[in-house]
């Protein structure tokens, strides 16, 4: 509480959204009431201590105090979680497995972590070497890229007989669509350094090349001038953007990676109607982009950087698709009627994998018809899942890989990543190609230097 209880009023204002009345109201009841279960066990743990001691007197006492304090402990511990005989025990099992720690452990490491901040030589010692970044971009020649962080899009979208049955139809219009534009798509898979959360790492990862799997190698990370491919790709005359529509506040973070603008809740100016808690349509967003592109606003080639929201758990309700593009930056881009049927299928926080796959074919959809849309620059579109979902969704013992799907019109540029163990089509097979910041380094390498087919 002392560290996420600023998180509290985005939460209920999620679950206010996403469930109806009665629910959110018994569930703040619950919250309520197992406090005052907490704060009762306490009280009688309190209780209990106090009285053995008055009680006893020297050596006694002692004793007494020691094996009270730790009855109440385990009888307090019992009130709050499942009781040790309902889980495995094993030599490693501890009550500290099960209380929380205490506020002054992590505020000395919060002391540590400034102390190594400010010393070069512990960063160094801290974080992993990330790649160079020394490649020229000349494969490119010019075309955009356009990377789309798709939110939760995991390993599960394949692995679960169910969705990936339900998905294939949406799969092949998003293969159908490359096609009808000349273009091939290569895929595969990749590990992202988290799972069901914390998609930031998995940005962080693949933009600086370092893997980033804990929240203080993210924040050490932060503290330094390392090189990321906004930097890189900014370093070789293209413009750099942010599209964040998930951020509604300001966001210090972005400076480290060097964009030149970032449109963040705020400035991308949506007007429609909200569509639950995170308001706004993924592909609102890219058709806020693609004007602004077609407007001319910036003729140099540009890299994109787009992690997506509504396919962010709860996962509902899912917008509409617009098959009219230019329909969606209008004053009214929906109908009435339209929206009255997706906010009338508000996601079932029992059984969210219906939810999980109908975003993601919303995904899949606002993906194809992106690709038809006219582009005064060629490009090459990335999308890479962030990690898997929930476990309550993806599944027990899931692994953590995520998919990779790299569009291009350039045969030459397909072939690169062929080489580099992605396989033709929509379908990724085989072992994931590594950590998620590998994909950093089998990208430079095959954007670098003039495009030869057989080059790696």
């Amino acid at each position: 509480l002392y560290w996420d209880g600023r998180h509290i009023p985005d939460l209920l204002a999620l679950a206010w959204q996403q469930m109806p009345l009665w629910q959110s109201l018994g569930s703040a009841a619950a919250a309520a009431a197992l406090v005052a279960v907490v704060h009762g066990a306490m009280r009688r743990a309190t209780d209990c201590l106090t009285q053995t001691l008055a009680a006893s007197s020297g050596r006694m006492r002692r004793h007494a105090a020691c094996i009270t304090a730790a009855g109440c402990a385990a009888a307090m511990a019992a009130a709050v979680v499942p009781p040790l005989g309902a889980v495995p025990v094993t030599a490693q099992t501890h009550l500290r497995d099960y209380v929380v720690q205490p506020v002054s452990a992590t505020l000395l490491r919060q002391g540590m972590f400034v102390a190594t901040a400010l010393s070069p030589q512990r960063v160094a010692g801290s974080l992993p070497a990330g790649p160079a970044f020394t490649g020229d971009l000349k494969a490119l020649r010019g075309a955009d890229l356009i990377l789309v962080f798709l939110e939760s899009y995991g390993a599960a979208a394949y692995d679960n007989p169910a969705y990936a049955h339900r998905l294939q139809p949406h799969r092949k219009l998003l293969a159908d669509a490359a096609a009808a534009t000349g273009r091939q798509v290569v895929s595969g898979f990749v590990r992202s350094p988290t799972f069901g959360g914390g998609s930031w790492l998995a940005h962080a990862s693949l933009l600086s090349g370092v893997d980033v799997s804990e929240p203080p190698d993210y924040d050490l990370l932060l503290t330094t001038s390392r090189p990321t491919l906004v930097s890189h790709f900014r370093a070789h005359g293209y413009g750099t953007v942010a599209l964040m529509p998930g951020i509604r506040a300001d966001w210090p973070e972005g400076s480290f990676y060097g964009y030149e603008r970032i449109w963040d809740g705020r400035s991308i100016d949506y007007r429609g109607p909200e569509f639950g808690y995170w308001r706004i349509p993924d592909q609102f967003s890219m058709a806020r982009f693609a004007q602004w592109r077609r407007d001319g606003n910036d003729p140099r080639p540009q890299l994109l950087v787009f992690p997506t929201i509504t396919s962010h758990l709860p996962f509902g309700p899912v917008p509409p698709y617009l098959a009219d593009w230019a329909q969606l930056t209008a004053p009214a881009p929906f109908s009435d009627e339209s929206v009255a049927r997706s906010l009338a299928q508000p996601p079932d926080w029992l059984d969210l994998g219906p939810a999980y796959v109908q975003t993601l074919a919303y995904s899949y959809d606002w993906l194809a018809g992106f690709l038809a849309q006219p582009s005064p620059r060629d490009y090459l579109m990335i999308v890479v899942g962030d990690h898997q979902p929930a476990a309550s969704v993806s599944g027990r013992d899931a692994r953590w890989d995520v998919p990779v799907h790299l569009i291009t019109s350039d045969p030459a540029l397909a072939d690169r990543f062929l080489l580099a163990g992605l396989t033709a089509g929509m379908e990724p097979r085989g072992a994931a190609l590594g950590a998620m910041s590998e994909l950093t380094k089998l990208l430079l390498r095959a954007l670098d230097g003039p495009r030869q087919v057989g080059d790696r």
